[in-house]
């Protein structure tokens, strides 16, 4: 999940209201984005004193335009309405190259450049992690539903490809990455992991189904499958109503979240194992870390999101915040799920001080030294 940070940023230099102005019509904004004059169509989402507006587009991007480089708005007769499977796909080709083509799933739109075996063993892998998630909360009395729209995929062919497409976005942690979901553009972007693979294996047929089959039987396929399900899960956990985009959303949470749904199962084509399993690499560093003692207090982890924006402990953060939720859900669940209900209640664009954060854990959960003592004496059971 990227770009958070940014866009927070520039709406926070906006100044931006927390009212809302609600329409049924079709606002359009011509403005410019460096130094050229671009219209954009949708709903004001959000509205500053000096006329910056946050706006919706059909396809569900949000784009956060200042006054300054506002031009021009007007308003059109028609509604507002999010685009439709086959809307969406032509808006997504408009802006990919010429050689992608689309895929149609139940819940998914697949833009690709890679092979057709390869977009649709992407489709059924998120369309079962969809069914899995949302069947998931249900049962434990959350207000979800499967998204009313189709979501957005893009796949490109290899690396550098989709290097092209990342990196004016994620800047050069792009290199570092995979895939990642986009709360502005609300898609998900990836490459063929067959395909990048391919020459060094010895494949011939680069994203075939047998390649597929064959990279989901090497061990180094396990962090790839993961990272596909890891941002999946983002982008599913804020279009069915768990959470929502550019609320105040723990960035413990969220990721415990995903790394909650990520474990992939070699043993199957499907890449997936299923929900609340053990995450090994999660859990196998977080014991390294409990036994170094040098797990991170717990007002750090949920108290405030710097521990996982430091490259010095993140990757520690994010174990922890996986160990964190995978004890909240297994043994505090009434609590849990109340407690992510808060949150996707919270309004957006509204950034929640640590203190409150912590005094809203604490009414969910209780005392922090007594939660810390039964989530160390429960996890020390898992083997």
């Amino acid at each position: 999940m990227r770009r958070r940070r940014t866009i927070l940023a520039a709406l926070a230099a906006l100044g931006l209201l927390q009212s809302a102005r609600p329409t049924a019509a079709l606002e359009r904004v011509l403005h410019t984005v460096e130094r050229q004059l671009v219209e954009h169509a949708g709903e004001i989402v959000l509205e500053d004193r000096a006329g910056g507006v946050v706006l919706r587009t059909p396809s569900d991007q949000l784009h956060v335009i200042p006054a300054a480089q506002v031009r021009n708005r007007s308003t059109d007769d028609r509604p507002f309405e999010l685009l439709d499977a086959k809307g969406l796909a032509e808006e997504l080709l408009k802006e990919l190259p010429a050689d992608f083509r689309v895929h149609h799933s139940k819940n998914y739109v697949v833009c690709y450049n890679t092979t057709a075996a390869y977009a649709k063993w992407c489709s059924s892998l998120l369309e079962r992690l969809q069914k899995g998630f949302v069947s998931y909360w249900k049962k434990r009395g959350c207000e979800v539903a499967a998204p009313q729209r189709p979501l957005p995929v893009i796949v490109f062919s290899d690396e550098a490809s989709y290097l092209q497409h990342a990196v004016p976005e994620l800047g050069a942690s792009a290199r570092n990455v995979i895939g990642y979901y986009s709360m502005a553009t609300n898609r998900i972007i990836m490459y063929d992991l067959t395909g990048a693979q391919a020459v060094v294996r010895g494949f011939s047929n680069s994203g075939s189904r047998a390649d597929i089959v064959s990279l989901l039987t090497l061990p180094a396929a396990e962090p790839l499958v993961a990272t596909i399900v890891h941002e999946a899960t983002h982008q599913i956990s804020f279009n069915c109503g768990l959470q929502k985009r550019f609320a105040d959303n723990p960035v413990w949470m969220s990721e415990g979240l995903a790394e909650f749904f990520e474990t992939p199962d070699l043993r199957s084509t499907r890449g997936w194992a299923g929900i609340g399993e053990v995450n090994s690499s999660r859990w196998e560093l977080y014991q390294a870390n409990e036994a170094a003692g040098r797990l991170l207090p717990f007002e750090q982890i949920v108290g405030g999101d710097d521990v996982f924006r430091n490259p010095q402990t993140a990757v520690d953060a994010y174990a922890q915040a996986w160990a964190l939720t995978y004890f909240l859900v297994k043994w505090r669940q009434q609590e849990y799920v109340a407690y992510l209900q808060a949150i996707a209640a919270k309004p957006q664009l509204v950034e929640v001080k640590p203190a409150a954060r912590l005094e809203e854990f604490r009414k969910h959960f209780g005392d922090l030294q007594q939660l810390e003592s039964e989530f160390q004496r429960q996890m020390s059971r898992i083997r």
